[in-house]
Formats: C-alpha cells, sequence, structure tokens
C-alpha cells in the first residue's frame, strides 16, 4: 500500500517511552554496504535554539506548589493508600520536557565537574564512562514537540576517575537536525507530527518520511560509538569528541541487513575477555510481496571483531513493533507486538492531517503477541525456529531470559509488558486519571516451552516500574536483580510516574514473587534509567553501582546519583548537581572506557 521508495519510518507514541516501527527503503547489496559510513563529512549544528542556553540558565521553570503542606521528601516512599498524581504532579512532570540549555553547537570540549557540586563521594574505584541518549530539543525555533520521542538526539558523556568527573556533550548531527539548524526552523516532522510542520499551506499526505532523530539507545564497543534510532540507521560518532561521523550503513565490519539496527542490544559480559560479547538486531518492518520480513542479529566479540552472524526470515511480521530482544545461550529472541495498520484511520485521518503518522498503526484487543524463538546454535536448530503465541499486551522493554534444563526446550524470559497501548498520549493528554488502572506495566515472568508451542505467564510485582537493567554477567542466565525506574505507588490500580529506583530481588523458581529495596526521589522528582556499573573484580550479582539522573521539578535541577547497589535503601552514596538542564532522556551504557 505504501510507495516503498517514499517511506522512511514512524514511531509509534508510547506511554512506554521508544518503540519504534519503521518502513525503510529498499537496501543495496550487503556488499555495497559493508564497513561504509554513509557521511564523511562531520554534521554539527551551526546556530543556537531560538532561547539560548545562557537566557534559559536564568530562568527558573520549577512550576509553583499549589499544594496545602510541604512536598514529600526522599527516602522511604509514601506509605499505601497516603498518596496518589495530583494536577500538581502532572505540572511538575511537565516542566522537565523542554529544551536542554546545553549549546547545539560543539560541546566536544571537556568540563570537569566541580567538587562543590558533589555531595557525598565517588567511588574511587568506579572507572569508566557512563553515556546517555535523549531527546535534547523538545522546541525547534518556536514550534513546541508535544511527544518527546520526536526530539533531535542529545548525547552526553560523563567520565569517572579516581573519584572526578568529566562532561561533554554533543547533538547526533543527523541530517535533520543539521538543516533545521542551518533554516533556523522546523523543516521535518517527526512521526508524531500531525499536518505540516514547515507551517505552510501546503500538506502532502503521501510524504512518509519521518526525521531520523537518532535519540533512543547508545553504544560503545570496540572503540566505537553509535547514536540508536530503529526507524533508522545507526549513527557513528567519536567516543571522544562526541562528533557525529555519519549515518552507518555497517557496524564494526557488519553490514546491516536492513538499513535500520534496533536501539536495543544484549551485552554477555565476563571476567574472560574472550566470553564477551556484544548481540544486536535488525528487522525489516514492511516485507516483499508473499516474502518473510527480514530480520538478523549480529555477534562481536570484545575487541569490535565479528564473530557471528544469523539472517532469518519471519513470518508476518510487518507493523511487529519491535523495540528490544532477548538471548540464551541457544537462541535469541524477538516479542512481536499485537500490531497492526489502521487503514481507516489512515484514509479518514491522516491523509487530512488530523493524525500523526505514528498513530494509524493500531492496538488490537484480543489479538495474542507473538514471541519468535530464533536458534543461535545447533542445539536449538535441532528444534527449529518457533513462532509461540503469547497472551495479548505490548512489550517495550525485556529483562532477561534464562533456560531450564540442558536440551534447549525450555525458556524463562522476564519482561515489563503493558496492558494494552494507547498511542494517543502525549504530554498534553496526561492527567491524573492516566495512573488509575489504565495502561499499567509489571514485572512479568514468562515461561516458553518451545517444542511444544505453549506460554504461560505470572506478574513478579504488582508496583509499575519501567526501564530495567541488570548485570551483564548474567545475561542469558538464571539471576536475581533487576534495578528499575518505578512509581512511587505500589498497588493493583494506581500507579504514578517513575519517582522511586527499586531493586528487585527474584528467585528463578516457579511460582516466585519479588522481593523489593526502594528508594524514593521526592514527590517532585522524576527519574531515567538506571544503569548497573559493575565492580571490578566483584563477585556478588549486585557487586557495583547504580547511576541515574534525576529531574527535580521544584529545584529545577538534574542530578546524578550514584548508589551502592547492594544498599539502595540507603539513598545515594553520592549525588552531582550538573550546570545543565538535561531532558528526560531515553537509554544509557555504562562503558569500562575511559573518554575523557
Amino acid at each position: 500500500f505504501f510507495p516503498r521508495t517514499q517511506m522512511t519510518s514512524i514511531m509509534p507514541p508510547a506511554a512506554a517511552f521508544g518503540a519504534r516501527v519503521s518502513f525503510s527503503r529498499r537496501p543495496r547489496s550487503t556488499a555495497a554496504r559493508a564497513r561504509r559510513v554513509r557521511s564523511s563529512v562531520v554534521r554539527a549544528a551551526v546556530s543556537e535554539p531560538p532561547t539560548s542556553a545562557t537566557e534559559q540558565s536564568k530562568k527558573s521553570y520549577a512550576p509553583a506548589w499549589d499544594l496545602p503542606r510541604e512536598p514529600l521528601a526522599p527516602g522511604a516512599p509514601p506509605a499505601h493508600g497516603s498518596w496518589g498524581p495530583s494536577n500538581q504532579t502532572i505540572n511538575d512532570w511537565r516542566s522537565i520536557y523542554r529544551n536542554t540549555t546545553l549549546s547545539t553547537t560543539d560541546g566536544s570540549a571537556p568540563r570537569t565537574i566541580a567538587k562543590a557540586n558533589i555531595t557525598g563521594t565517588i567511588p574511587t574505584v568506579l572507572t569508566g564512562t557512563l553515556f546517555r541518549n535523549g531527546p535534547g530539543l523538545l522546541e525547534i525555533f518556536g514550534k513546541k514537540l508535544n511527544q518527546f520521542f520526536d526530539g533531535d538526539g542529545l548525547v552526553y558523556s560523563v567520565a569517572f576517575e579516581n573519584g572526578e568527573l568529566t562532561f561533554k556533550h554533543n547533538f547526533v548531527g543527523t541530517k535533520g537536525f543539521t538543516d533545521e539548524q542551518a533554516a533556523q526552523r522546523m523543516l521535518y516532522k517527526g512521526a508524531f507530527a500531525i499536518g505540516n510542520p514547515k507551517g505552510d499551506s501546503f500538506y502532502n499526505p503521501f510524504d512518509f518520511d519521518v526525521k531520523n532523530v537518532a535519540n533512543t539507545g547508545v553504544v560503545d564497543w570496540g572503540g566505537e560509538l553509535y547514536a540508536l534510532w530503529e526507524g533508522g540507521k545507526p549513527h557513528k560518532m567519536d567516543p571522544k569528541t562526541l562528533r557525529t561521523e555519519g549515518e552507518a550503513d555497517s557496524v564494526l565490519g557488519h553490514a546491516l541487513e536492513v538499513p535500520q539496527m534496533a536501539a536495543h542490544y544484549r551485552i554477555t559480559d565476563a571476567d574472560d575477555p574472550a566470553k564477551k560479547r556484544l548481540i544486536a538486531f535488525s528487522i525489516e518492518a514492511q516485507n516483499q510481496p508473499l516474502q518473510p520480513n527480514k530480520c538478523c542479529f549480529y555477534e562481536w566479540d570484545a575487541t569490535g571483531k565479528p564473530v557471528a552472524r544469523a539472517p532469518f526470515g519471519v513470518q508476518n511480521a510487518t507493523f511487529g513493533m519491535f523495540h528490544d530482544c532477548l538471548v540464551t545461550e541457544n537462541w535469541y529472541m524477538l516479542i512481536q507486538n499485537p500490531t497492526a495498520l489502521d487503514l481507516p484511520k489512515l484514509l479518514t485521518e491522516y491523509m487530512f492531517a488530523k493524525c500523526a503518522l505514528a498513530q494509524v498503526i493500531g492496538y488490537q484487543e484480543g489479538k495474542p503477541a507473538i514471541c519468535h524463538m530464533l536458534p543461535r546454535t545447533e542445539k536449538a536448530r535441532a528444534i527449529g525456529q518457533k513462532a509461540i503465541p503469547v497472551d495479548n499486551q505490548f512489550f517495550f522493554h525485556h529483562v532477561n531470559a534464562f533456560e531450564q534444563g540442558d536440551d534447549a526446550s525450555k525458556v524463562v524470559f522476564d519482561s515489563a509488558p503493558w496492558t494494552f497501548m494507547d498511542f494517543g498520549i502525549n504530554l498534553d493528554s496526561v492527567t491524573p486519571a492516566f495512573y488509575n488502572g489504565g495502561t499499567r506495566v509489571e514485572y512479568t515472568r514468562f515461561e516458553i516451552d518451545v517444542r511444544n508451542e505453549k506460554s504461560a505467564q505470572a506478574s513478579l510485582s504488582n508496583r509499575v516500574m519501567e526501564f530495567p537493567h541488570m548485570n551483564h554477567k548474567f545475561t542469558g542466565k538464571e539471576y536475581k536483580f533487576t534495578y528499575a525506574a518505578a512509581a512511587a505507588v505500589k498497588d493493583d490500580v494506581l500507579w504514578g510516574p517513575n519517582q522511586c529506583l527499586v531493586k528487585f530481588e527474584t528467585s528463578s523458581a516457579v511460582g516466585a514473587k519479588s522481593k523489593e529495596y526502594v528508594w524514593y526521589f521526592g514527590e517532585r522528582a522524576f527519574m531515567q534509567e538506571p544503569i548497573f556499573c559493575p565492580k571490578p573484580g566483584g563477585v556478588d550479582e549486585d557487586d557495583g553501582w547504580v547511576t541515574v539522573v534525576v529531574n527535580d521539578a521544584g529545584d529545577d535541577t538534574s542530578v546524578l546519583h550514584v548508589f551502592d547497589a547492594k544498599k539502595i535503601e540507603d539513598g545515594p552514596v553520592a549525588s552531582v548537581t550538573m550546570e545543565d538542564h538535561l531532558p528526560p532522556g531515553l537509554h544509557g551504557f555504562w562503558s569500562s572506557s575511559l573518554h575523557k
């Protein structure tokens, strides 16, 4: 139905931060794409946003406090039944979604973070670089975005060495970002834009191109850094300067099977460098007629050398919105969401500029999700590729998967599925009522009988959570600990924004329930994705630290907290008040390499 030569990608509006679906131009041959970065010219912004960083830094965006009491302080979360999101909560939450105060021009010059900005003590043995990626511009030359997934990607890094911190940043130099900064006006529509973003009267409903915002994931591996957005190609960046080198047709020597790569990947860490792997995937969102959707998993060793490539055909996967993946010793795993093209909405609303392109992907009530089991080893290939129905729900982010027994036929995976998905949600539509029932997400365990193609599931906790992270040494194995952003409310119905860091402790036994260790950042604070940073030479699964960036709407600050992973309830061992506003990001990466 769609013209393949025009459509690049669309991204569904999601309550859960970051799923995308893409319609990709047909790729060139694998050989032609191998080891290529499309542009040899480093793209860079050429102007400041409409409000300069200097002007923004002088202004406080903290909403007035309108409740007849003081805000709840950090520490233990509110007692059950004592608190719920209010209009104050929503106003505070909305206030943090605005442009960064960081420059849109070159930010590669390192800045040492002053000791005066640090409360507590940064562990001196914590050495490496924290990378984060997320939407950095939520207003483009006077035009506000009400869905932050359309914001241009901002990558920043914090290098840790002997208790000292060094900060750098740069916007990802995509074509869309560079062109708009040069023109000083919005030129390209995002997946959530309605009508013509240029502001003139002409609207072309047959233009299905949307801007590659490169704002979702980031990975540093084998000396190369990539900003990821699965609606299009990765953007290669310099890990030291964070300057963009260009769109990549290949990643670390692996030519992409289709011209896009997912923003999520898996890392299998190990004390033995020979066993370390980076595992990523691509999947075609729109297939050729009567053909399966092309899919490929890629593996690299610790040096960045390609060590495995596994292409697959995945039947009936168009509009399946594959955001994350799982891996075990014998299997690659993808979960296909119960979504489909809403043709009536496309013809009656999108064609007349009444909805965004992303909104024509509809969630299908009653339709099962599909767990695709894709063989990684000969043992799995003896069982064969499988497509196993899972209950109707929507998946963004997974936690981990592991096998039971030694024949590869029984697999357990833990995930964070949403009960359903409303693709019309945006910054303007969320109210306190949104957090009463509705589209909840819970830490959930799934048991997969691969041979018999059956599945079962059970909730591990009724605290709504998102952005799960874990110790990569336990990827694909039985594990105990998950770190996640979570609601302050723990209830079967009520929930709220991500205001707590939660450490879940869970047995691998069937029927297990999770024990929780919780730190509440306060009533006016909202956390981003936690990142586990392993302790060098650590023995226990939770030997390490958890880093998390928190936006405090009351103080109008962005704070980087460092927690001892064993003692989450004790609060952060160090808190770093950043000099600039860092809008809520999406995903990050802890690199043991030091990039100062």
